[in-house]
């Protein structure tokens, strides 16, 4: 996590304080929310729940509501406190805090009869500044992203690992064929790569892309758009790709996003031009497996507060 001034804190805050984050497989995975590690504390008990989205004014989490949970949260006037922890990159260690809400309701999680419901948070104040740091930091990846989406960044053997890239090569699968390739540029909107001339019969169609980096596997459907001849080169071929923009992965625009901000003369986003809800990550994938919400009511006793490229002749790499 970045070390942020109080000025800095405060800013996402004010720009993204509304914005829902749904906490799919992806989203987790990004911000390495711990999911075993939620839990609703209320009049001296927590039990155990699943976060399915938060901002930093509200929350939506699954919990099983079985055994008078009801009843037991409307003694204490629906206050309760929502547990949250965070793992902490190449560190056996978590960031965990908690967030003191109201549940201003309930609805069935699924038709049928089951206890499992969602319940609806307010928070009452200000969340902890760790939760502040790392939604807003995910928010601002994500449409800086896409407002870059014409700003071209050329890999070579010096910046690729700056990128999070573990090499230069990348495999494009094509009918369940991969084939190994170099990447040469990248945008929001698309990347510029050198492959075997075989791509050439290839024009238009699907693929995927896969990226190595030190913490994530990456896979980003595209579609072939370019194949450019090489001055010099009989045997390679300049691809142009055109990323299918809702399969991009929010840790690869977090990767991109930290490298722009490391560079002099990325343009940041306005402080002045505060996107809207619609901006926010999307995606149709289901949180985490609700059986997760189906836990016990514990203790609290023990729980821890806490421009587009040119290759040229020059370029001597050979894909196989």
């Amino acid at each position: 996590m970045s070390i942020l001034t109080g000025f800095q804190i405060s800013r996402l805050f004010d720009l993204y304080n509304d914005i829902d984050i749904t906490f799919t497989k992806d989203i987790v995975s990004t911000t390495l929310f711990s999911h075993k590690e939620t839990y609703i504390r209320f009049g001296g008990n927590q039990k155990k729940c699943l976060l399915y989205s938060t901002s930093m004014n509200k929350g939506r989490v699954i919990v099983n509501i079985g055994d008078n949970f009801i009843s037991k949260v409307n003694k204490s006037s629906g206050l309760i406190s929502l547990r949250l922890a965070f793992n902490v990159p190449e560190k056996h260690d978590i960031i965990s805090f908690y967030i003191n809400a109201k549940i201003t309701g309930y609805s069935a999680y699924t038709e049928g009869e089951s206890d499992l419901n969602y319940a609806f948070l307010s928070y009452t104040q200000r969340p902890p500044d760790d939760l502040i740091i790392i939604l807003g930091q995910l928010l601002e990846a994500n449409i800086n992203f896409q407002k870059r989406k014409d700003f071209r960044i050329i890999i070579n053997n010096s910046n690729y690992t700056t990128l999070g890239f573990t090499s230069r090569d990348i495999n494009l699968v094509i009918e369940n064929i991969p084939r190994k390739a170099i990447i040469v540029d990248i945008s929001a909107s698309g990347i510029m790569a050198i492959g075997v001339k075989a791509f050439k019969f290839h024009l238009n169609k699907e693929l995927i892309i896969k990226f190595s980096s030190s913490t994530n596997e990456w896979q980003i459907k595209g579609q072939i758009v370019r194949i450019n001849d090489i001055t010099g080169r009989n045997d390679v071929v300049l691809i142009g790709v055109q990323l299918i923009t809702e399969t991009i992965p929010i840790s690869f625009k977090m990767s991109i996003e930290s490298y722009l901000k490391s560079m002099k003369g990325a343009e940041p986003v306005s402080d002045k031009e505060k996107p809207s809800a619609t901006e926010q990550p999307s995606s149709t994938e289901q949180p985490l497996d609700v059986v997760q919400a189906s836990g016990e009511e514990q203790s609290t006793d023990t729980a821890q507060p806490s421009g587009e490229a040119q290759a040229s002749g020059k370029e001597q790499a050979k894909p196989q």
